[in-house]
């Protein structure tokens, strides 16, 4: 890193800038859909004082990156981004207060997959794949119309396929957290938060 940081400095046209790490991500389940992101925040710092109690202004980070769909029409399962303290916090006591319900948090991975071809770290509008991927046998079809579903064919993951893995490691789908794959991409993005 110093040998290229002293070759850039050399050249006038470019800058060096290390890269910072991420603050980590809770997903906060069942959510009221009306309230901003700007009121989700509001509530959780008005309503969670026991649990914010001793953090300074500048530990108190919080930011909405965006918003799950739930099942029910009326909720929504926000992805908010935390300083490391309130992190850990909220992952240890694992609910909290929004509005006139009590919520559970989980941990929020930073992984990306994409939809259309399954692979990991962009997103489904800038995938450079032609056709969508199975999420359940890998085939150029969506996971709804999957035939080796139909029949009740084992899955087989497509990113452990293209990975060259075993056939015993491919019997799972895309999306699930058995995949070794996904668990290696996981832990290189989990690499880049700042956890404490």
């Amino acid at each position: 890193m110093a040998l290229i940081r002293g070759q850039v400095q050399n050249n006038k046209e470019l800058t060096v800038r290390e890269p910072s790490n991420q603050d980590p991500l809770v997903c906060v389940r069942g959510v009221l859909a009306c309230y901003s992101n700007e009121e989700i925040i509001d509530h959780i710092k008005a309503q969670n004082g026991h649990i914010l109690n001793g953090v300074d202004k500048a530990g108190l980070r919080m930011k909405v990156r965006f918003r799950k769909r739930a099942r029910n029409p009326h909720e929504c399962h926000p992805v908010i981004e935390l300083s490391p303290e309130v992190w850990k916090r909220f992952t240890e006591i694992q609910k909290i207060y929004i509005g006139f319900g009590r919520c559970s948090v989980e941990d929020q991975s930073p992984l990306v997959q994409c939809l259309k071809c399954l692979g990991y770290g962009h997103t489904k509008a800038l995938c450079k794949e032609k056709e969508d991927a199975c999420s359940y046998c890998g085939g150029g079809h969506t996971g709804r119309d999957c035939p080796s579903r139909a029949k009740n064919e084992p899955p087989k993951c497509v990113n452990c396929v293209r990975a060259k893995r075993g056939d015993l490691e491919l019997v799972h789908t895309a999306y699930s957290m058995e995949c070794q794959e996904k668990q290696k991409w996981d832990n290189i993005a989990r690499s880049r938060v700042q956890y404490c």
